[in-house]
């Protein structure tokens, strides 16, 4: 059983660093961590360790510590000393404030983890020969979360991001995402120049403002793999990812709705794709 060091006060260094990765984006890279928050998530990263390598949806997480608040219910202490042990961490119990300084929410469950960012560059030069889907200009983290679990739940598996997008690895995103990081492989910091070499198949934007009717159109899914490009609501796709896509398309949407959140969007895309293929049985 794991000894659970007790954290007292705001001004230790430990708390001070976890909270600089929990509330800025250019901490979280510079200490290549990120805090992953809940009963679900931190299920999720514990079925991630015990799963034979044959089996693993994606990446090995790699756990460097568990904290848990000291208003934990025994379910979340439990998770917390589990994972614990099973990835072979310290567990630091904190004062309720201080937790709560940490949480991606108001009352978070209790139990929470530092992990380290999976390494994934977008200097790579390897294609990607599946199904990927690119989010352009997304900043709003429950957008974002919401993206990459629809992702996955429609079997695309690579999800790129734009500079301009979110950091999909934060809290708030993995708390949006209910695990589905750890299916993916997410690649960040990708331009769109970047997303048209490394693509070895046809981009497809979704595209409010004009392109092919998506319901109408011939499937686009029979010649390989594609890359679903969603942009930021407001402004949506951006000129330089509009430039490299070889198609635009349209959701036809009845005229008293002016447009579809992009999670919305996405699903409707990622799903009509995985619709067709399976229509010719090629799921």
């Amino acid at each position: 059983m794991s000894t659970i060091l007790p954290i007292e006060s705001s001004a230790n260094p430990k708390l001070k660093r976890w909270r600089k990765i929990a509330r800025e984006a250019r901490a979280m890279r510079r200490e290549g961590s990120t805090l992953v928050e809940g009963l679900h998530l931190l299920e999720v990263v514990l079925e991630a360790l015990e799963a034979p390598e044959a089996l693993r949806r994606s990446h090995r997480p790699d756990v460097r510590a568990v904290m848990i608040s000291e208003h934990a219910t025994d379910e979340a202490g439990g998770l917390a000393l589990r994972l614990a042990e099973r990835a072979g961490v310290r567990v630091y119990g904190l004062l309720g404030p201080l937790y709560d300084e940490l949480s991606p929410v108001e009352h978070g469950a209790g139990c929470m983890c530092e992990i380290a960012l999976p390494v994934e560059s977008s200097d790579d030069a390897s294609p990607w020969t599946e199904d990927v889907l690119y989010l352009d200009g997304v900043q709003d983290a429950g957008n974002a979360g919401t993206l990459v679990r629809t992702a996955v739940a429609a079997g695309v598996r690579t999800i790129a991001a734009s500079p301009k997008t979110a950091q999909l690895w934060s809290p708030k995103v993995l708390r949006a995402g209910m695990g589905a990081h750890f299916g993916a492989r997410i690649i960040e910091n990708v331009t769109a120049d970047t997303l048209r070499s490394r693509f070895a198949g046809r981009i497809l934007a979704a595209d409010a403002r004009g392109g092919e009717d998506l319901f109408a159109a011939a499937d686009y899914t029979a010649a390989g793999p594609v890359c679903w490009v969603m942009g930021a609501e407001g402004p949506g796709v951006s000129e330089e990812a509009l430039a490299v896509a070889d198609v635009r398309y349209y959701i036809p949407i009845e005229k008293a709705c002016e447009s579809l959140n992009v999670g919305a969007a996405a699903a409707v895309c990622l799903f009509d794709a995985r619709r067709r293929r399976l229509a010719r049985g090629a799921v």
